[in-house]
């Protein structure tokens, strides 16, 4: 037997972080009467069906107009048991005082699955003519949740390009020309031979450079866009359906 197997339904008072809700009736200390008004006992525990979240059963403790079951605790199922809030009563739907002796017993031990259907098996049983009896009627609610999932990245390089560029430069150079002019008979040498002159000539040449500048930066990061996407879902749902053997049956049976 696993543990999911025993903590199916759990006593409320073991249920720390779950109390009953605002608007609805702690009925724990609440008298349960038989369906014959008769006194039988005394609520002592909710407990929850942990899979639905919801109060499943009243841990009834008999008392002394219980018919031979004094004393003792039985599971009431929350659906046959009828509540009054202006006598703080609850009233056992298909359970007289007479036959309280046969009730299952509760020790207070852990309810599995196994003994839970059980039990509502024989609730079940004791719904016979003239009794009341409830057929529940479920249907499926569309329930979306939302979950996180990969949508894949976006990736931001850099790469290299090269672009050709050209740009005009002015350079200066030296340039030589020569004047023909009249000889000044003071200054000029009196002598004939050969004589040269060397004139020395400068000229700017463009040395070309390369050098890294920041130009900009680029901030990558992301944020949240809600849209809208619609959801579909097939969703079933019980009908009752009333027939009768041998004989008609009457408008509207379920109105």
């Amino acid at each position: 037997m696993t543990s999911s197997d025993l903590d199916h339904v759990v006593p409320l008072s073991k249920l720390h972080d779950l109390e009953v809700a605002d608007g609805e009736p702690d009925v724990r200390g609440w008298s349960v009467v038989s369906a014959d008004g008769r006194k039988i006992g005394e609520v002592d525990q909710l407990l929850v069906d942990t899979d639905a979240m919801k109060v499943r059963y009243l841990d009834v403790e008999m008392s002394d107009g219980s018919a031979g079951a004094e004393g003792r605790h039985t599971l009431l199922p929350i659906g046959y048991a009828a509540l009054d809030r202006h006598t703080q009563t609850v009233r056992a739907t298909t359970l007289h005082a007479a036959d309280c002796a046969g009730v299952p017993p509760y020790g207070r031990e852990p309810l599995t699955r196994q003994g839970a259907m059980e039990l509502d098996d024989h609730w079940r049983a004791r719904g016979g003519a003239g009794e009341e009896q409830r057929l529940t009627l479920s249907e499926e609610q569309l329930m979306v949740r939302k979950r996180e999932r990969p949508a894949g990245e976006v990736a931001v390089d850099k790469h290299v390009v090269s672009e050709h560029v050209s740009r005009a430069v002015p350079l200066t150079h030296d340039e030589v020309t020569v004047e023909r002019r009249p000889a000044d008979p003071l200054m000029a040498t009196r002598r004939i031979g050969e004589e040269s002159i060397r004139v020395p000539l400068a000229a700017e040449e463009a040395v070309v450079e390369k050098r890294v500048v920041p130009k900009e930066e680029l901030v990558v990061r992301t944020r949240q866009v809600t849209g809208k996407e619609t959801v579909e879902a097939d969703l079933r749902r019980e009908r009752a359906e009333v027939t009768r053997n041998g004989g008609a049956v009457p408008a509207n049976p379920l109105r």
